[in-house]
C-alpha cells in the first residue's frame, strides 16, 4: 500500500541508516562518474539527504566531485561524482557534515546490519564483519547483544555452543527493518523499526 511505502521510504531516508543504500548505490558505479539523479533513481532517498551525504564524502576524500565544463549548463545534473577509495568499504562511511568520522552508535549499527546480511552466524562471524577501520566490535560485545536479541525473540539458537572451541550459531527470525534494536538499561530491547519494547527475561 502507499502508506506502507511512504513509511518505508521515511524510515530509509532517516539519518544515519539511510546512508547505507546511498553508499551501496554509489559503489555500484565501480569508480565511474554518477550524478545525484542517478543515486536518487536507484534509492528514492530524498535529494537533500543525498546532497548532504555527498558533501561529507567529498570532504572526507571518499568521493571526488567532477566539476562541469566551463560552458556547460550550470545545473545539478551537470555535476558528477565518483567514488575514489578502492576497495570501497562495505559499511557506509559515518561522517559529520564536515567529513569527520562519527563513531557513536556505529558498533550496534554494524552488528545489526551484519546479522541481517548473514542470516545465520556465530558471534565471531559478526565481530569480524562489524569491525571496521574506525569501529572495534569485540566478540564479547556481540555475545551480549545476541543474548539480549535471543531473549527478546529476534534470534534463535540453531546450534548450541561447545566451549571452549565452538560458539553458538544463531539465526535471525525477526528481521524488522534497517534500524538496530537497542538494549536499554531497563532490561528490555527497544526496536526503532516497530517502535516496540520487548522485555528481556532469562528465557532458555
Amino acid at each position: 500500500s502507499d502508506v506502507y511505502k511512504r513509511q518505508t521510504q521515511a524510515a530509509v531516508s532517516r539519518e544515519p541508516q539511510g546512508r547505507q543504500p546511498l553508499w551501496e548505490e554509489m559503489v555500484k558505479f565501480k569508480g565511474q562518474p554518477f550524478t545525484i539523479t542517478d543515486i536518487f533513481e536507484g534509492t528514492h532517498v530524498n535529494r537533500h539527504t543525498i546532497r548532504s551525504y555527498l558533501k561529507a564524502l567529498v570532504a572526507a576524500d571518499y568521493v571526488e566531485r567532477i566539476e562541469p565544463e566551463p560552458d556547460a549548463v550550470r545545473e545539478e545534473a551537470a555535476i558528477r561524482f565518483r567514488v575514489v577509495v578502492d576497495p570501497a568499504p562495505y559499511h557506509a562511511p559515518r561522517l559529520s557534515q564536515a567529513g569527520k568520522p562519527v563513531t557513536q552508535g556505529a558498533g550496534v549499527e554494524n552488528m545489526w546490519r551484519t546479522i541481517r546480511m548473514l542470516g545465520q552466524f556465530t558471534p565471531r562471524d559478526v565481530a569480524a564483519h562489524a569491525t571496521t577501520d574506525l569501529v572495534e566490535v569485540s566478540e564479547r560485545t556481540v555475545k551480549a547483544y545476541c543474548t539480549a536479541l535471543r531473549q527478546a525473540g529476534f534470534l534463535k539458537v540453531v546450534r548450541k555452543a561447545q566451549p571452549p572451541k565452538r560458539q553458538a550459531s544463531y539465526q535471525l527470525i525477526n528481521n524488522t527493518g534497517p534500524n538496530p534494536p537497542m538494549i536499554q538499561r531497563t532490561k528490555q530491547v527497544f526496536d526503532p523499526n516497530t517502535k516496540k519494547a520487548y522485555p528481556v527475561g532469562e528465557k532458555p
